[in-house]
């Protein structure tokens, strides 16, 4: 049984007559609060006429702060001053991963019959964008689109990866749950790719996720459903792109790729003195291999499509 401290928070709330007073650090506490409330008010698209028939609804507001206050770790009570904390043992607590917020889905319900025909584009990259074209099986779940996604773009599985509304926001967090404290997986997740059909979320024109892969170089790609289709073949298919040169692997994210891809159209123009810099800069013993390395990046469609017919039904742990 682990043993309960006894805390004294230093500065518990005044009381006058009976009643707390709200100190001047408590109200700007409040306002920051608000703030932030109001914020993700706006980031949720929550509009004033919303919010107005929200205030005049009958909806029992006290029973939801409640339930807020019973959800929170903040040992709310009445006097402030001593609270009473349960430890939980160190390694018990590592090894834990977080539960997903919803795990029940609803998939296409004819999603066996249907392809989807879906735009993976590359943010940030302009003149020229870069984007994929892709025709998928309807019933592929986010394990089997995160394949496809990496063949596509000439990525190859070494870091983690997400699929959300809008990158790094909590509230969406599709990838393969970690299993272990050492092992390969999102450490906060709310929907295990392995299980979740991607019609759950993409399923007609104009659907949208943002896939996030390598949290250090930070690769984000739109992905968009262009059509839904009658079924076009069991596996997935490249079918257009924009741009031959594919994202590097570890080469630092899209401002070296971008400075990489102007070094390639210009590579016949580049002076000795560039040459040498570049040399140094990138680690390599002279300029051909530097350029031999660039023009390993440039799109092999054959390649795509023998990687695009040999996905997985799930994820496949990294060695």
């Amino acid at each position: 049984m682990a043993k309960k401290k006894t805390r004294i928070y230093e500065n518990p709330i005044p009381v006058k007559n009976g009643k707390k007073e709200m100190t001047d650090s408590m109200y700007e506490k409040l306002g920051d609060m608000r703030l932030m409330l109001m914020t993700t008010m706006a980031e949720m698209g929550i509009s004033a006429e919303e919010y107005d028939s929200f205030l005049k609804s009958d909806i029992d507001r006290e029973k939801i702060k409640k339930t807020m206050l019973d959800m929170s770790d903040y040992p709310f009570d009445d006097d402030f001053e001593e609270y009473e904390f349960e430890d939980e043992d160190e390694d018990s607590r590592s090894s834990l991963t977080l539960r997903p917020i919803n795990d029940k889905v609803v998939p296409m319900a004819d999603a066996d019959k249907k392809s989807l025909r879906i735009k993976v584009q590359m943010k940030d990259v302009s003149k020229p964008p870069m984007w994929r074209e892709l025709v998928i099986p309807a019933d592929f779940n986010f394990s089997q689109l995160h394949y496809a996604i990496q063949a596509a773009t000439g990525l190859m599985n070494c870091h983690l990866w997400q699929f959300q509304r809008r990158a790094y926001q909590p509230d969406l967090q599709i990838g393969i749950p970690v299993k272990d404290e050492y092992g390969y997986g999102l450490e906060e997740w709310t929907h295990d790719a392995d299980k979740t059909p991607v019609t759950a979320f993409l399923a007609k024109k104009g659907d949208k996720l943002e896939y996030v892969y390598d949290f250090g170089d930070d690769w984000i790609f739109t992905v968009s459903v262009l059509e839904v289709m009658e079924r076009d073949g069991e596996v997935a298919e490249l079918k257009k792109w924009k741009c031959n040169m594919q994202p590097i692997e570890d080469c630092g994210g899209v401002y070296e790729y971008c400075r990489l891809r102007d070094i390639a159209e210009n590579i016949s123009k580049i002076d000795k003195q560039t040459k040498k810099e570049v040399v140094a800069f990138y680690g390599f013993d002279n300029f051909d291999m530097f350029a031999a390395w660039l023009d390993e990046a440039n799109i092999d469609p054959e390649y795509i499509s023998e990687r695009l017919a040999d996905i997985p039904d799930e994820f496949e742990d990294i060695d």
